[in-house]
């Protein structure tokens, strides 16, 4: 409807009647009373500004919070749900991040609801309506006023959040009655410790560390670090490797207590224990961490006792990483060993196997160029009896690595007789022939 139209309707008439008829377009449409509140918002005079942003903040809310509901009811909502869902908040986000003056009624009203949505916590949905219910509480009244409820009412995850925010507020007391009740991980205990430590019990914070020393069942990585650190500060060898020894015993993060062990000698410059350490490494590593330790012994120990124990570290790397090991094998020139592996171990999937996009047959190529072309045959036949497009386009991958050896080596003229006989028993099937034809 243009201007001029809407001039000759409702021109004359005064502002109750006005107001009336904008009422009866708002009720008739959701869209409508958006449009209306967005208009207000970029209009407002400064009187009725904060009045405007509450009523905008209600209003994506109500628009949010059936689609959450939903959500929590049956376990998710479809996509377009979901992302109607994420636009209301976010721009409920942007409003709270102002700062205007939005009343704590307001507030207090829509983050009640967004709490009870929280407590439910199977919409998919949660973690972002924590975050706007952070942004939703100004004073620290507020946000004690969520961490109240999320000690009662939240996953452990939000318990936790919520002991930080006592923490963070300084409400002390309910931090530590928080906190003692959630102990479970190795951060827990030395998150508690660090709360001592600020309130100068070096005493007590190392007495938790310790508890958690016993009680932890995952890693203990980070106690096992924090008691190092502070053994070692007081040049306390004797605690150290009685620390070592619990992490024997326990058989928990071995390989993370070692390292430490392992610099603690190194910077001592004690060469016999230095030594232990680096082979315990190698020992208790994981498959990732092998060949980092077996190049420190290499560069790190004397020469003659690399020499002497280096057999039976590449035997533990051997069963730890095919694969570093074949590495280690090709750095040394130990070839042979590697060509009787890939021909008694062949995976003709070499995208996968240890010759993965034959990372060692292509180097192997210049020293055994006869032993890699019948790999690479027996591969091709692989692929080719497999049918479909995408395996007779492998297969012709490698006839053309294939090529390249046998002209490389002059041997032309078998190239061509054994490519002439492969499309012979192959000339029926006209996908691989397409594909042969861009060789």
């Amino acid at each position: 409807m243009d201007e001029a139209t809407l001039k000759r309707l409702i021109g004359n008439l005064d502002k109750e009647e006005l107001i009336k008829v904008i009422g009866v377009l708002v009720n008739a449409s959701e869209e409508a009373g958006q449009e209306l509140l967005d208009y207000c918002q970029k209009y407002a005079t400064e009187e009725n500004k904060n009045f405007v942003i509450e009523k905008q903040l209600k209003q994506h809310w109500k628009k949010a919070y059936p689609i959450i509901q939903s959500s929590n009811m049956y376990g998710g909502c479809s996509e377009s749900e979901e992302n109607d869902a994420y636009y209301e908040m976010s721009i409920m986000d942007d409003l709270l991040e102002k700062k205007n003056g939005i009343t704590w009624e307001v507030r207090k009203e829509i983050l009640d609801e967004l709490l009870e949505c929280v407590a439910e916590d199977n919409s998919g949905f949660t973690d972002y309506i924590v975050d706007l219910a952070l942004n939703m509480c100004y004073a620290k009244e507020e946000v004690i006023y969520l961490a109240d409820f999320l000690i009662v009412h939240g996953n452990s995850y939000y318990k936790n959040l919520a002991s930080s925010i006592y923490r963070e507020v300084g409400e002390g007391q309910k931090y530590l009655a928080s906190k003692k009740a959630q102990l479970k991980y190795g951060s827990d205990y030395l998150d508690l410790a660090s709360y001592y430590e600020e309130q100068g019990k070096q005493e007590i914070a190392l007495q938790i560390v310790l508890e958690g020393l016993k009680k932890v069942d995952g890693r203990l990585d980070e106690i096992y670090e924090y008691l190092y650190k502070f053994y070692k500060s007081k040049n306390d060898e004797a605690a150290i490797i009685a620390l070592y020894q619990t992490a024997l015993s326990k058989k928990k993060s071995i390989d993370y207590i070692t390292e430490l062990l392992y610099e603690y000698y190194k910077e001592k410059r004690d060469y016999s224990k230095h030594k232990d350490m680096l082979l315990n490494l190698v020992q208790c590593s994981g498959s990732r961490d092998v060949k980092k330790w077996y190049t420190r012994c290499k560069e790190e120990l004397l020469e003659h006792d690399f020499i002497k124990i280096e057999k039976s570290i590449l035997g533990i790397i051997k069963e730890k990483n095919l694969s570093v090991y074949y590495d280690i094998c090709m750095e040394k020139g130990k070839t042979e060993e590697v060509l009787v592996y890939l021909k008694e171990h062949q995976q003709c999937n070499s995208w996968y196997g240890l010759d993965d996009n034959h990372r060692y047959s292509k180097v192997l190529a210049d020293e055994y160029p006869q032993e890699i072309v019948e790999l690479y045959w027996k591969e091709v036949k692989h692929y080719t009896s497999l049918g479909k497009k995408a395996n007779y386009r492998r297969a012709v991958s490698i006839l053309r690595k294939i090529r390249q050896i046998m002209e490389k080596n002059k041997w032309t003229e078998d190239w061509n007789k054994q490519y002439q006989q492969f499309i012979n028993e192959n000339r029926r099937k006209r996908l691989l022939i397409e594909e042969l034809e861009k060789l």
